[in-house]
């Protein structure tokens, strides 16, 4: 328990040590360099609460990890622009399957949910291939960032609550 305590100490020192523009920023919904055809679901900002308890779980479940982990998995987790959800989301994931005595800072950064999105031309070619029942199962959204809208599939615009974002 002692040890948990002073992660958890050096994790917030670390933690505090980042600028609190980059903890806090703002993730809207993104749509990362790595995949230019997706868009993650999780919204919102880091928060010192939530990563210094997901650090500590981490600690917890998997003990044998170094204090190094810990500094690298944090500074990545911020480089990456978690948040809150994906944070919590990351750790549960890991931890329920995880099959190695202890996990690599990758199986946490690469955890993400996203949905696929279209421009208008790839949803052109859909149309032309599949029928025009196509624009029932796709609507167009506008995403903050991006000069264009992008179309998305019915069934995530609902399910993620997507609106257009100026």
């Amino acid at each position: 328990m002692e040890n948990i305590k002073h992660l958890v100490r050096t994790a917030t020192e670390q933690l505090q040590g980042k600028s609190s523009q980059a903890l806090q920023k703002n993730t809207s919904l993104l749509i990362r360099a790595q995949y230019n055809d997706a868009a993650s679901v999780y919204v919102g900002c880091l928060t010192n609460e939530i990563a210094i308890s997901n650090l500590a779980r981490i600690k917890a479940a998997f003990p044998a990890l170094p204090a190094p982990f810990f500094e690298i998995l944090s500074a990545r987790i911020i480089d990456n622009d978690f948040c809150d959800q994906r944070l919590n989301d990351a750790v549960n994931h890991v931890i329920d399957t995880c099959k190695y005595p202890t996990p690599s800072i990758a199986e946490f950064i690469s955890f993400d949910r996203t949905f696929k999105i279209y421009t208008y031309e790839e949803i052109m070619k859909k149309a032309n291939e599949f029928g025009q029942e196509v624009w029932n199962n796709y609507k167009a959204v506008k995403f903050r960032g991006r000069p264009k809208k992008v179309w998305v599939h019915v069934n995530d615009i609902e399910l993620y609550g997507l609106k257009d974002e100026e």
